[in-house]
């Protein structure tokens, strides 16, 4: 009996979709530049897979060649972390750093992609609402969301622009964590000065 459950459990696990299997990330150099390194992706299906690696080249293209191309002097950078890989989510968050010769200080950006390796489509602010019901909530409308960031402001000590009233629409830079929260995030200048940094808000813990 204990036999004939087991065999039942195990070809269950043998048909159920399979919604968690991780990809195979490679770091690569782009255009041979050893300080450009990005994520290239790896799956079974090479359609789907050459859909996104082409999404992460374009953002990386366009940084290289809005940088490195017309300010050969200038020192730039990126490296990049995969935040969440489950759930059929991909998520990569690119980091760009350039110092401009002169220039008072270095900038940094953070680009984040988040895909469906189902089909190896970029997600965007329609696709949240299908991840989540919740995403189409008021806690995560403009305004909903400026009550989060003001409390993470006040809880760390960033102090907003005086102008800064409220977001007049939803972030377009944003990306999963490991636990499938969702983080938004501000760029420096933004909404808070320099010294604030890039904000990054995880949206379930504030």
């Amino acid at each position: 009996m204990l036999r004939k459950i087991f065999c039942t459990l195990i070809l269950a696990l043998m048909i159920l979709p399979n919604i968690c299997a991780a990809t195979q990330i490679q770091s690569t150099n782009y255009n041979g530049d050893f300080q450009f390194v990005y994520p290239e992706v790896k799956i079974e299906d090479r359609i789907i897979a050459g859909r996104i690696n082409e999404k992460i080249r374009e953002e990386v293209k366009e940084f290289f060649s809005t940088v490195r191309e017309p300010y050969p002097s200038a020192t730039a950078s990126m490296s990049y972390e995969i935040p969440c890989d489950k759930n059929n989510i991909l998520s990569i968050v690119l980091t760009e750093y350039v110092y401009y010769q002169g220039a008072a200080h270095p900038l940094m950006f953070k680009r984040a992609l988040n895909f469906d390796v189902r089909s190896g489509k970029l997600i965007g602010l329609d696709g949240l609402k299908k991840i989540s019901r919740k995403y189409a909530s008021d806690d995560y409308s403009p305004k909903g969301l400026t009550r989060k960031l003001k409390s993470y402001a006040k809880n760390n000590k960033i102090y907003l622009y005086n102008d800064f009233k409220e977001l007049e629409k939803f972030p377009e830079n944003f990306y999963f964590d490991e636990n499938l929260h969702l983080h938004v995030i501000f760029q420096q200048y933004e909404v808070a000065p320099y010294a604030a940094g890039i904000i990054d808000l995880d949206t379930a813990s504030n």
